[in-house]
């Protein structure tokens, strides 16, 4: 389970938010540009520290104020999918998604049966030795979470994932989000301004103002 709650000031408002998610369990996190939503991931993922407070991930404190815990951001072992779908335009499809492995020392062989999974699983294998420069947005998104899933994360974080996607690639890639929380047995919150960009079945909904949670 995800359970945090934070305090962060800024410069407009301060954030301010408790929140439980559980294992294999989608959140979307819906309000209007500006409301925090982005900065609550960027806190939980350690880009951004809370001026108080907590976050614990599957039995492990990422982050407390109190007993001064902070583990880095590259140790969190949080898949984190930015909004734009940033690929390494000049590195294969193969090459991108086993980055993470390979920036984490895992071996070339156990980096292999892992990519080769993921690319068997969200049926990208035909792509394998494209150069992600040359992919569609729909495509780059897949490559995206393929590359989020390989480091084996606690917890998958998505910033606007359907952000200029049209409509057949949105609902794939909606499709594979869903499929992979289900599979992984992860939490998972995913940002979106556009609730009806978000063709998932089975999730939470929390709406955000100013810094907070005012339904859910």
């Amino acid at each position: 389970m995800l359970d945090l709650s934070v305090i962060r000031r800024l410069r407009d408002f301060t954030l301010s938010i408790d929140l439980a998610v559980r294992p294999g369990e989608i959140l979307l996190l819906t309000g209007r540009n500006g409301s925090g939503k982005s900065t609550a991931l960027h806190l939980i993922a350690g880009l951004m520290k809370p001026e108080s407070g907590y976050v614990r991930c599957q039995g492990t404190v990422l982050f407390d104020r109190e007993s001064g815990t902070d583990i880095p951001t590259e140790e969190r072992r949080i898949g984190y999918i930015f909004q734009n779908a940033v690929v390494f335009p000049h590195l294969t499809v193969y090459d991108n998604i086993a980055y993470g492995c390979r920036a984490r020392g895992i071996d070339p062989a156990a980096t292999a049966r892992i990519v080769k999974k993921l690319l068997n699983r969200l049926a990208i294998g035909h792509l394998s030795e494209i150069k992600a420069g040359q992919l569609s947005g729909g495509q780059r998104q897949m490559v995206v979470l393929a590359r989020a899933l390989a480091i084996e994360p606690i917890l998958l974080l998505l910033d606007e994932p359907f952000r200029a996607l049209d409509g057949d690639s949105n609902l794939l890639v909606n499709r594979s989000i869903e499929n992979e929380v289900k599979r992984s047995g992860i939490p998972c919150i995913l940002v979106t301004h556009n609730p009806e960009e978000v063709r998932i079945d089975f999730c939470r909904t929390c709406r955000m103002e100013k810094g907070r949670i005012i339904d859910r």
